[in-house]
């Protein structure tokens, strides 16, 4: 039995497939779904969603967001949805690079730089 994965970001639907088993990047873990687990509401970190189809597997960066599962349907809303055979290894490394270099001063920097690094990082870690 399948189920279905729905990836929405701001600007369209990037994703509408069946799969047999779905990983989510959770922000503290990963989770994984298939058909029959019980509803849940979830938010998500930057990482990669991992599919696996009848066509094989599937790997999108995800940045951030939040997870729902319900009836056999994964809905994902997320800033960001990449392949993962699109990102590049030293584009993420500069990325990093530049978001540890952010200042931290205030409350509302620090918050900025942490995002910015966890992003970062993710995309390092799914671009390898």
């Amino acid at each position: 039995m399948a189920i279905r994965c729905v990836v929405v970001t701001p600007e369209r639907t990037e994703l509408d497939r069946e799969a047999d088993f779905i990983a989510l990047p959770m922000y503290d873990g990963e989770l994984g779904v298939q058909a029959g687990r019980a509803p849940m509401i979830g938010r998500l970190g930057y990482g990669v969603l991992r599919l696996q189809t009848t066509a094989g597997p599937q790997r999108f960066f995800v940045d951030g967001g939040f997870a729902q599962v319900e009836a056999d349907v994964v809905s994902v809303l997320t800033a960001r949805a990449i392949a993962v055979d699109l990102l590049n290894t030293d584009e993420a490394t500069k990325s990093l690079a530049e978001a540890l270099e952010l200042p931290s001063d205030t409350p509302e920097q620090a918050q900025i730089k942490e995002t910015a690094v966890h992003r970062a990082r993710g995309q390092l870690r799914a671009s390898r």
